[in-house]
C-alpha cells in the first residue's frame, strides 16, 4: 500500500485498518444503533402508556358496570302518588336527603300533565364522600314516600387520580316525581289547557 509515494510498513498497515474498522463502528453507533435504541424506547414509552389507558379504560367499564347492577338492584319505587300540589313536600325532602352531602343543588322543570298524571322532572348534582353513599342517597330517593322515577344518574371522582369507586364523588341525577289530579288541592303552576270548540259549539259547519 503506497501513499504519497510512499510504502506504508506493515504496523501502518495494521494501524490503517484499526482506524478504518473503528471509523466504521462510530459511523453506525451514530447512524443506526442510536436511532434505533432512541425508537425502541419511544415504542416502549407508547406501549407503557397504552396498557395505562387500557388499566383506566377497564377501571372505569368495571366501575360503570358495578353501577349499572346497583341501580338495577334498587329496581322501580311502588311508592305512594300524591295528589298535586306536593312541590314543598318534595323540595323538603330532597334537602334533609341531600343535608350529609359537601355540596348540593336541585333545579325543577315545569310540570307536564298528562291525563291526571302530573310530572314534575328535576336535575340533582351532590358531592358525597364515597360512592357508597352516593348509592345510598340514590337508594332512599328511588323507595321515598312520594312516587319518583330516576331517568339517569352519572358518577365521577372528584380527583382526577381516584377512581369513581374510591374517595369523593360528582354526581348528577336526573328523575321525576309523579303527582296525580284526583283529590288536587290547588291549579297553581299548572300549565294552562287551551280547549278548541268542536264545529257542533260554534254551530256547526252552515255557521249561522
Amino acid at each position: 500500500m503506497k501513499f504519497l509515494s510512499r510504502d506504508f510498513t506493515k504496523r501502518e498497515q495494521i494501524l490503517l485498518i484499526i482506524l478504518g474498522l473503528l471509523l466504521v463502528l462510530v459511523v453506525y453507533y451514530y447512524l443506526v444503533d442510536m436511532p434505533l435504541r432512541s425508537q425502541m424506547t419511544q415504542l416502549e414509552a407508547q406501549k407503557n402508556e397504552l396498557e395505562a389507558d387500557v388499566t383506566i379504560a377497564e377501571a372505569k367499564v368495571a366501575e360503570y358496570q358495578k353501577m349499572e347492577e346497583d341501580l338495577a338492584r334498587l329496581g322501580n319505587s311502588a311508592s305512594y302518588m300524591e295528589s298535586y300540589n306536593n312541590r314543598t313536600n318534595e323540595i323538603n325532602f330532597l334537602n334533609d336527603l341531600l343535608a350529609s352531602t359537601a355540596a348540593y343543588s336541585v333545579n325543577f322543570s315545569p310540570v307536564t300533565v298528562d291525563g291526571n298524571q302530573v310530572r314534575r322532572e328535576f336535575q340533582l348534582a351532590y358531592t358525597c364522600g364515597s360512592y357508597s353513599e352516593a348509592m345510598d342517597i340514590l337508594g332512599r330517593l328511588n323507595y321515598c314516600k312520594y312516587r319518583c322515577l330516576i331517568s339517569d344518574v352519572g358518577c365521577a371522582p372528584v380527583q382526577n387520580s381516584n377512581t369513581a369507586l374510591t374517595g369523593a364523588v360528582n354526581v348528577t341525577v336526573n328523575a321525576t316525581f309523579y303527582e296525580t289530579l284526583v283529590g288536587k288541592t290547588t291549579d297553581a303552576g299548572l300549565p294552562e289547557v287551551v280547549v278548541t270548540p268542536s264545529e257542533e259549539e260554534l254551530g256547526g259547519s252552515d255557521g249561522l
